[in-house]
Order: C-alpha cells, then sequence, then structure tokens
C-alpha cells in the first residue's frame, strides 16, 4: 500500500512539474508588443527592407570608384599561326601565356553617381521609415486585441455572476416549492434562467477563447505557450481613459510633423525629384577613362646558343667592285656588307625574362556624345516628371487622409465619453430597479418572469457600459498615439 501511495505521490509530482514548466506569467501589454517586435514576419521583412537599402547605398558609393580586373591566359596552338610575341609564323605547338591588369574610371556622366547616391540615402530613410510604420501598424493591432480579451473577459465575469445568483435563486425557490409557499411554474422558470445563464457563460467563453486565439496568433505563440497564455488583468485605474484634448489640432500637428506615413510620403517625393534630374543626365555627354597594363610568354621566343657560323656559296666581288670577306667587313673600308649567321643551338628565353620584354602598357580616354536615341531620354524625363507630380498628389492625399483619421478619432472619443456618462447613468438606474424588482421577487409580489426581465434589462445596461467603456478606452489610447504617447496599461 505504501508502493502504491509513493507511486502516486511522484507521478502526481511528475505532472505537476510538467504543468509548471509550460506555465507563463501573465502577459502585459508592452511584453505582448515586444515580442511582437521580435518575431512578426511583417517586421522582419521590413528589416530585410533595410538590409537592402543598406546594400544600395554600398553600391552607389562603389559606383565613385574605378573599376580594376585581372587576367590570364594559359594556350597551345597547333598548326600555322602568328605568335603575338615574336610576330612570326609558327607550325609546331606552342604554348603562350598571356597576363593583365585593366582599371577604368567614369570621370564624367552628368553627376550621375551623385543622385544615384542620393537615391541610395533617401531609400534608406525610407526603409527604415517603412519599418517605423508597419512597427505603428503592428502595435494597434496588439492593443486592439489585447482590450477585446480584457473586454470578453469581463463579460465572462457578469455572465459567471449572473449564474451565480441564478443559482442562488434556484435554491431558494426550491425551498418555498417544497414548502408549499410557492407554486412549481416559479421554479421551473427560475430554473429555465438559469440555464439561458449557463448558455450566455459557455458563449462568452468562447468568444474569450476566440479573442485569446487571435492574439496569440498576432504574437505567433507555439501550441504550447498559446495553450497557458493569459494577460494581466490591470486595475481600475489603470483601466482609466486618458483625458481627451479639446481639439484635434494637437494630435493633427504631431502627426504630420512625425508621423512615419508623411515623412515616407515626402521622401517619395524627394526620390522623384532625384529621379528626374536622373533622367536629365541622359541628354549629357560622358568621359571614360581606362588603363591597360599587361604582358606574356610564348615558348616560341628564342635565343641561340654558342658560336654562329656563316654559310656562304662562294666569294666573289659586288657589282661596284668590293670585295667582301667573311667578317663582313670591306678590305678598304667601304661599305659594310653584313653577313647572316648561322646556329646550330637555340634556347628559349626564360619565363621571367619575357614576361619583362613583353610589358605593354596603354591609356584610352572615350566621349560619348548623346545625339539621338528614339526619344528614349526624351520619354524618360516626361516620365519621370509625371512621377514628380504623382507623389505630389500622394503626399497631399497622406496629409488629408491622416488629418481625416485623427478628427474621426477625436469626435468618435468625444462621443464615447459622451455615451459613457449616459451608460453610467442607465447602469445606476437598471441597478436600482433590479434591487427593487428582487426584493418584489423574494416576497413573492411578482412573478419569475417579471424577475427575469428585470435581469436581462440590468445585463444589457452592464454590457452596455462596459462596451462604452472599452470604447473610450480604446480611442482615447489611439489619441495619445497620435499625440506621440505610448499605448500602455500599466
Amino acid at each position: 500500500m505504501n508502493r502504491i501511495l509513493s507511486a502516486f505521490i511522484l507521478i502526481t509530482g511528475c505532472f505537476t512539474f510538467a504543468s509548471l514548466s509550460f506555465a507563463q506569467t501573465p502577459w502585459s501589454l508592452q511584453k505582448c508588443i515586444n515580442h511582437a517586435f521580435e518575431h512578426n514576419l511583417q517586421i522582419k521583412q521590413s528589416d530585410l527592407g533595410n538590409d537592402q537599402a543598406e546594400i544600395g547605398l554600398l553600391s552607389a558609393k562603389g559606383a565613385f570608384l574605378p573599376s580594376i580586373n585581372t587576367s590570364g591566359s594559359l594556350g597551345y596552338n597547333i598548326g600555322m599561326t602568328l605568335d603575338p610575341f615574336t610576330n612570326e609564323f609558327a607550325t609546331d605547338a606552342i604554348q603562350s601565356n598571356s597576363f593583365g591588369v585593366s582599371s577604368g574610371l567614369t570621370l564624367y556622366n552628368g553627376f550621375r553617381n551623385h543622385l544615384n547616391l542620393k537615391r541610395a540615402e533617401i531609400g534608406l530613410e525610407l526603409a527604415a521609415t517603412n519599418l517605423e510604420r508597419t512597427q505603428n501598424d503592428l502595435i494597434l493591432l496588439i492593443s486592439s486585441a489585447y482590450l477585446n480579451v480584457l473586454f470578453q473577459e469581463e463579460f465572462v465575469n457578469i455572465a459567471t455572476l449572473n449564474l451565480d445568483a441564478t443559482k442562488r435563486q434556484v435554491d431558494r425557490m426550491t425551498k418555498l416549492v417544497d414548502a408549499g409557499a410557492a407554486p412549481a411554474s416559479n421554479l421551473l422558470d427560475v430554473q429555465a434562467q438559469q440555464a439561458a445563464d449557463y448558455a450566455t457563460l459557455i458563449s462568452n467563453e468562447n468568444a474569450r477563447s476566440i479573442a485569446k486565439l487571435n492574439l496569440t496568433q498576432l504574437l505567433q505563440l507555439s501550441p504550447e505557450e498559446a495553450s497557458t497564455f493569459e494577460i494581466v488583468l490591470p486595475s481600475d485605474s489603470d483601466m482609466e481613459s486618458s483625458s481627451l484634448p479639446a481639439s484635434a489640432s494637437q494630435a493633427i500637428n504631431h502627426a504630420l510633423n512625425s508621423f512615419p506615413e508623411m515623412r515616407a510620403a515626402s521622401l517619395t517625393l524627394e526620390d522623384a525629384n532625384v529621379n528626374l534630374d536622373l533622367a536629365k543626365t541622359g541628354y549629357l555627354p560622358r568621359l571614360f577613362g581606362s588603363y591597360n597594363f599587361g604582358s606574356g610568354y610564348s615558348a616560341n621566343r628564342q635565343i641561340p646558343v654558342g658560336e654562329p657560323t656563316y654559310d656562304l656559296a662562294e666569294l666573289g666581288q659586288l657589282e661596284d667592285g668590293t670585295t667582301v670577306y667573311y667578317s663582313g667587313v670591306t678590305a678598304d673600308g667601304a661599305q659594310v656588307i653584313p653577313l647572316v649567321p648561322n646556329y646550330s643551338e637555340y634556347e628559349a628565353i626564360s619565363f621571367s625574362d619575357q614576361l619583362s620584354m613583353n610589358i605593354n602598357q596603354s591609356i584610352f580616354f572615350s566621349l560619348s556624345i548623346p545625339v539621338l536615341n528614339g526619344f528614349n531620354t526624351r520619354s524618360g524625363v516626361k516620365q519621370a516628371e509625371v512621377g514628380v507630380l504623382q507623389s505630389k498628389y500622394a503626399q497631399q492625399s497622406t496629409k488629408q487622409a491622416l488629418t481625416q483619421t485623427i478628427e474621426s478619432a477625436w469626435a468618435d472619443a468625444i462621443a464615447s465619453q459622451k455615451n459613457l456618462l449616459a451608460q453610467q447613468a442607465a447602469l445606476s438606474s437598471a441597478e436600482l430597479a433590479f434591487a427593487n424588482t428582487k426584493l418584489q421577487f423574494e416576497s413573492g409580489a411578482i412573478s419569475a418572469l417579471d424577475y427575469a426581465d428585470s435581469r436581462t434589462r440590468l445585463d444589457n445596461a452592464k454590457v452596455n457600459m462596459l462596451r462604452t467603456r472599452y470604447d473610450l478606452l480604446f480611442k482615447s489610447k489611439i489619441l495619445d498615439f497620435y499625440q506621440g504617447k505610448a499605448i500602455t496599461l500599466r
């Protein structure tokens, strides 16, 4: 028996440890936002956009540097061919090598490289702005989903309290019916209300589960993490909405001056103007300089070895009477007749010697002046001008849309604030009415149906007040966001 008890304790401890290992600390709103910034795929894609922009900036800077390339070759010529290093025809298999270094530099192209560098710098700023805009959108999504979980949590609490109250009424009515002090129909009505309250609780719990699922999907949590996911329940003071500004002007001014949407629109317009300048460089000439350095080796290039011999068929005199000797010098010191030496042995010039002997260098400058290119440059300039106008209109449209969004958010928040006061008054009246109905029902003055109707009105008042409260909370946080304040729930 002791062994069985010990085994049971061990197994229970293992399950307890396993459950604790999966347990998580409740998630605050800030923790959710920080986690999303680290794991969200859209954020990671925007980070890649930054990387691409940095690569583009490096490429634009590199365009100012000269190009340097090296080359080398090894080949065998078989059959009749002209040796490039001896300028003689060769019929045997000849090995040859060539080595070279070449460099080129754009000296002038209408400052096209400078404009490309400017566009790359704008692109880097635009990528950072797009990342910030993605982060802002994610903050709003996470905040909305987080508040929705809190909202559904409140519904579950209300449904739980209602079910507990109905259970107490069922117990009380059961005692009254058993004592003969109340008809059985009253008990049936209260039991029906209990069943309805239980169904409402299940429905609200399902809605809370779906709200949590939506939030965990935004956070991209694993199934194990999602199964134990819980949020921090803020206090009543944390749930107080921020004081609303007297007008939307403050939020509008801040958003127009600092929000990434406006910065992106301004950068896009600046990029369009630079692109127009780039298109105009097509009308300008281009000057390019290049330098080449090379050398080579040929196995066919040889030098004679030993003393030469002179193979003369006969000795004689020239037409002018000059006598020719083997030395090639005339006896009377007149004209010198060179003799062709014959060598019986040759050896190839060494590889290193040929590399120094065969050095060749060249410097070239090329100038290109556009004259006619099928109106390509003109069409490119016109398209760039249209792009500038499109960017201007897009900037104005972004400004208009952002202004209207903030004005609507402010008007909605003011309306929600007024509605909350009305809903709080309605809830107070419904609570007083239900308290009176409850006393009448418990004294037998009214039926269970009247009691249920009063409870339904109270529930609706609670739901409407909660919905309005969370609506005002979210809208006030949105206005805080447009004013540059962080969306937080302590």
